[in-house]
């Protein structure tokens, strides 16, 4: 059967141009933990601000980390530091698609520093954090467990999914590593326009997303907004307006968990002109209206207050 994949060696040094994976706070979770098939859009070339603990479920093929390249196996476990270029390749037969396969943790800088400072008995995170930055894998046993570890955080909520995490980055520390990467630096030069513009990401994620406007985002970087927008796709692989509305609906999520705000007011608090088109966007990003998303969340959160209050008032301790 002939077989196809993924390409990460052309152009300059062997590669094509890492992509700025973007990951509006949802401002719901402290984290993000998500499962994808391969090949998915999401599979490619990439970097982010975020670090990123990543198990392969099965299956094999080639990982590129910085300018590391090895073979991977199932149940390989690696964490990724912010702004590394990376990626898993599985050479395939036509039409096929390996279910599941990547597993990944995510989460910034400001919350695991915070987290620390908070906790000092977190202070043993900060070497392996520093040596991420290069690409860990880590290995035996111990490493294997955190593998089933991070797994299994998918079928956690609330609470119970952030005591999870942590236990698990506090697991992590006890396990044997190797650093993949020796240099950092391929395809992300901060003096580019796309490094300007990567920088603008990150500055875009702190904003208020109703105070954003395109043509005012390309005037900073000295553009008109149809060259800004096609800079923009050539780096993030998505359209700013795209980008704009995950952020929008992102800050929707917070306001309908977080306030007593009617629907009207949280879409206008978001940055939408318009109910309907509120409405269609958030159905179609997160596959459930704004009131409906409002009453999963309280219903969770109900849940989770019976689920560690004793009938006599009591905490249970588990």
């Amino acid at each position: 059967m002939a077989t196809r994949e993924d390409r990460g060696d052309s152009r300059r040094g062997g590669r094509f141009p890492a992509i700025l994976e973007l990951f509006p706070d949802q401002k719901v979770e402290s984290f993000r933990w998500h499962r994808h098939d391969y090949p998915a859009p999401i599979a490619c070339w990439n970097y982010h601000p975020e670090y990123e603990l990543h198990l392969i479920t099965h299956g094999a093929g080639r990982v590129m980390i910085g300018d590391h390249i090895g073979p991977f196996a199932a149940r390989q476990l690696v964490l990724v530091g912010p702004d590394l270029p990376h990626a898993w390749f599985s050479p395939l037969g036509e039409g096929e698609v390996m279910a599941g396969r990547d597993v990944v943790l995510q989460f910034s800088q400001s919350w695991i520093d915070g987290l620390i400072g908070l906790c000092p008995e977190l202070v043993g995170l900060s070497r392996l954090l520093a040596a991420s930055r290069h690409g860990l894998e880590f290995s035996g046993e111990q490493a294997l467990r955190c593998g089933d570890r991070l797994e299994e955080l998918g079928e956690k909520t609330g609470g119970a999914r952030l005591a999870g995490a942590i236990a698990l980055l506090v697991n992590l520390t006890n396990c044997s590593w190797r650093r993949l990467a020796t240099r950092r630096d391929l395809e992300t030069p901060e003096s580019t326009k796309g490094g300007q513009i990567a920088c603008l990401v990150r500055q875009l994620l702190a904003m208020d997303p109703a105070e954003i406007r395109h043509e005012t985002v390309a005037a900073s970087l000295g553009m008109t907004a149809s060259t800004f927008s096609r800079q923009f796709r050539a780096l993030t692989g998505e359209s700013f307006m795209c980008f704009l509305q995950k952020l929008r609906i992102g800050h929707a999520c917070h306001l309908l968990t977080t306030t007593p705000l009617a629907v009207t007011d949280i879409c206008r608090a978001s940055g939408f002109g318009n109910l309907s088109n509120f409405n269609r966007t958030f159905l179609s990003l997160r596959g459930c209206t704004p009131r409906q998303f409002r009453q999963q969340a309280q219903q969770i959160a109900m849940a989770e207050t019976r689920a560690v209050v004793a009938p006599s008032g009591g905490l249970v301790l588990s």
